[in-house]
């Protein structure tokens, strides 16, 4: 990754007094890191000469980070120092930077495919790519209270915290530094492909249960709430087989094995409620279908939303076609008429 960060004004102090002197020791440079367990090393440059860098930052807000002293040759110039520093860090979750100075300029480049930027300031360009992104913030001190937070020894916000708190008074208070940056998301790690699953269930399973009542409508069947209730399990069980299983294999196996012993189950039981192996071969095909096109939907990022509301919307468009002619007062009288004699005295056992 490659980043820029900001930029300052530098004042040279002068003598007020004829014939006073005025000395100054070797200002230090340091950088401040809000967590520095994932710094493996560290370089720094100034005006293209490399320094010795060393641990902590000698700032009693800030102590997390490492330093430099500035020789007094480079103090003496009356020019802006240029200063470049190379960090190598690794397990870092997300990456924020603190606008300090009068004018702040950022740019970041990476491989990283799935960023989620945040903070108090947005970039003002960004590329989001499969092959990483580039973003560039600008920005100044009078847009941001970082430089006045920084002073009162405030801590770093993290990319999500407010950055100030009203106190009971009215007044606010800044309780951290403001921070922007970029947080580095998994999207298909197993376990946000898992909880993605289960958030589908209820659906998946609704869509189950029309599925059967528009079939015992059509084929005037009869199928008893505890075999819905069996078929409800089934389905649920599926979601329990894949997080467990999950765990232990790649989530692409554990989805197979999950949906291919839930659609044998589901086709040998449909065989007997839907009474014909032919139905229940097509109530199995429905389910392996319900399943790929869940996993479809699990792999997507932008258009998930899109392509399960058509979905939704193709089902139900399927089941009105399928039921356009049904006389549903018609139909409910029948069903009434025959459960009616079914328990009347003297009535043929029903098999």
């Amino acid at each position: 990754m490659r980043a820029g960060w900001n930029e300052g004004t530098s004042l040279v102090p002068e003598a007020q007094h004829a014939g006073s002197r005025l000395h100054c020791d070797a200002p230090v440079m340091f950088v401040a890191l809000g967590d520095s367990r994932g710094v493996r090393g560290a370089a720094m440059q100034i005006d293209g000469a490399a320094v010795p860098v060393l641990p902590g930052t000698l700032h009693g807000a800030h102590p997390r980070g490492f330093h430099a002293d500035v020789a007094e040759s480079f103090a003496g110039a009356k020019r802006p120092l240029t200063a470049e520093v190379g960090i190598k860090l690794v397990g870092t979750g997300e990456l924020a930077f603190a606008p300090v100075g009068d004018r702040t300029q950022v740019v970041l480049a990476s491989d990283w495919p799935h960023p989620s930027f945040a903070g108090r300031f947005l970039p003002l360009e960004r590329q989001v790519g499969e092959t990483g992104f580039s973003a560039r913030w600008q920005l100044n001190a009078l847009a941001t209270t970082a430089p006045q937070a920084t002073a009162a020894g405030a801590r770093a916000c993290n990319l999500y915290d407010a950055g100030d708190e009203q106190l009971p008074s009215g007044e606010r208070r800044h309780s951290c530094v403001e921070t922007f940056g970029v947080a580095f998301m998994d999207p298909v790690s197993p376990y946000v492909l898992s909880d993605r699953a289960t958030k589908y269930g209820l659906l998946f399973i609704v869509l189950t249960f029309v599925g059967v009542g528009a079939i015992e409508v059509l084929r005037q069947l009869r199928v008893h709430p505890i075999q819905y209730l069996l078929v409800g399990s089934a389905l649920a069980i599926f979601f329990l087989l894949l997080v467990s299983l999950s765990e232990h294999v790649p989530f692409a196996v554990a989805y197979f094995a999950a949906a291919a012993a839930c659609t044998g189950l589901l086709t040998f039981y449909g065989t007997f409620v839907l009474r014909g192996s032919r139905a229940g071969a097509a109530f199995g095909a429905a389910i392996a279908a319900l399943y790929g096109a869940l996993h479809a939907l699990l792999q997507l990022e932008q258009t998930a939303l899109l392509l399960g509301s058509i979905l939704l919307f193709a089902v139900l468009a399927a089941l009105m076609v399928a039921t356009r002619r049904i006389d549903w007062y018609g139909l409910f009288a029948r069903m009434r008429a025959e459960a009616g004699d079914a328990a009347a005295p003297g009535a043929a056992p029903v098999a």
